[in-house]
């Protein structure tokens, strides 16, 4: 990851979206933190009130920049992303990402969306409800990680080396969870499943046995890395399945 004012975008390609803050959200904000003003310096009677103050303003200042900000401040493009949100605009090739962690999550009643990019010299960065279309921002990511690790991630599978997915492997022989195994004869499907409650919402991801009503596995998305190259893998694998399946006829 780097930065650098001379930087050229065209070295990331074609620019697939720009994202400013959230508007709407940031005006609300700015309300409530300069509401909170006063209540803060009337608790100057206290010992609270100065930190509680300082904080207040701070956050009502925050809130009016971006509000008020005319440019984007997340640019996606094809081959990486430059985020502007703070002085110093940093710069992030698909190529030193290691994971994109996509989380859905429902706070106060609002159902938001958190995506987390980790890169290979260690650095992260976070996307989430302050950013306007924060769900179109993560599709396009997603899209962008496939294309980018795909490629890699089936080369991995052909050499007959498992391909990590945190607490899962997918290898030649078929899922690896700790000291579980399902084949590839054994495996009948993985899904998205939602649960939701007026506060909460859990996604996870089913994988299930042929003939089992129970899943074989459940594991949570947010702790589950690469999840769209994961699909995508799953995708591609059960195509040779299927084409070796018909070949093996003739």
């Amino acid at each position: 990851m780097n930065s650098s004012a001379l930087f050229a975008p065209q070295a990331l390609g074609q620019l697939l979206g720009e994202f400013n803050w959230h508007k709407p959200k940031a005006k609300r904000l700015f309300v409530v933190w300069c509401l909170m003003i006063p209540v803060s310096l009337f608790s100057w009677l206290f010992l609270i009130g100065i930190p509680a103050t300082v904080l207040a303003i701070h956050f009502a200042r925050r809130s009016w920049q971006r509000w008020r900000s005319p440019q984007p401040v997340v640019l996606l493009y094809e081959h990486g992303l430059i985020d502007q949100r703070k002085s110093e605009s940093v710069i992030v090739f698909y190529t030193n990402v290691e994971t994109l962690l996509v989380a859905i999550i429902r706070l106060g009643g609002i159902t938001g969306c958190l995506c987390t990019l980790q890169t290979k010299d260690g650095r992260k960065l976070q996307f989430d409800e302050h950013l306007a279309q924060i769900k179109d921002l993560s599709y396009i990511l997603q899209e962008q990680m496939v294309r980018e690790q795909l490629p890699n991630a089936i080369a991995t599978y052909r050499q007959g080396l498992p391909v990590d997915f945190k607490h899962l492997a997918v290898t030649p022989d078929g899922l690896v969870m700790g000291k579980k195994h399902l084949s590839w004869y054994e495996f009948d499907s993985a899904t998205v499943i939602q649960s939701r409650t007026r506060k909460y919402i859990h996604t996870f991801i089913e994988i299930k046995q042929k003939g089992q009503q129970q899943f074989w596995a459940r594991l949570d998305q947010k702790t589950f890395p690469n999840m769209a190259l994961f699909f995508a893998l799953l995708d591609r694998i059960q195509n040779l399945e299927k084409r070796d399946d018909t070949f093996s006829q003739f």
